[in-house]
């Protein structure tokens, strides 16, 4: 009973950021309580393959965004991408300032939601998450070189479909 309870603790101190990787990914709250709970199912029936080469959150992650990943393909639809709204309080007292920052929210969502996956996935970790290249190699199973690739790719297709905008 001791391992679920470890378990258990392992679950609440993560589930919050598993869930936000899903819904990010999907933008759809139920597939993310879905992909959530089956990222911890399969993190506990396969706890015994964790090899600590990683740390815990690292290897949990790789999970979540292989069942995602797997998840949209199998849906085969382009999955939705959004930023969390990030309104200070200052702002909400002038309207302006804040339809022009939900404008810019929908106007970079549209740009990530256009990425390819493999770039979008690195979007995620590394501009959303703050993860370091070499974390995010391990989460996605590919190089740190791959990573900064995907990455710098990834922000030129930003740069240039958001240079009207910004």
């Amino acid at each position: 009973m001791g391992d679920r309870d470890a378990f258990g603790e392992l679950v609440q101190k993560y589930k919050q950021q598993i869930y936000f990787v899903a819904y990010r990914m999907t933008n759809n709250h139920t597939d993310a309580d879905d992909l959530s709970q089956e990222a911890f199912i399969k993190a506990y029936e396969s706890i015994c393959n964790f090899q600590e080469k990683s740390s815990f959150f690292t290897w949990l992650y790789r999970i979540i965004m292989n069942i995602t990943i797997n998840h949209l393909k199998k849906m085969g639809r382009r999955q939705i991408f959004t930023l969390d709204e990030n309104i200070s309080i200052e702002d909400i007292s002038n309207p302006e300032k804040i339809a022009e920052s939900r404008q810019l929210n929908e106007e970079i969502t549209k740009a990530i939601n256009s990425l390819p996956l493999k770039q979008k996935a690195v979007v995620e970790l590394a501009l959303l998450e703050g993860l370091p290249h070499r974390e995010i190699a391990q989460i996605l199973g590919c190089r740190e070189k791959t990573v900064s690739w995907r990455l710098f790719q990834a922000r030129n297709k930003l740069k240039e479909k958001l240079r009207f905008v910004v």
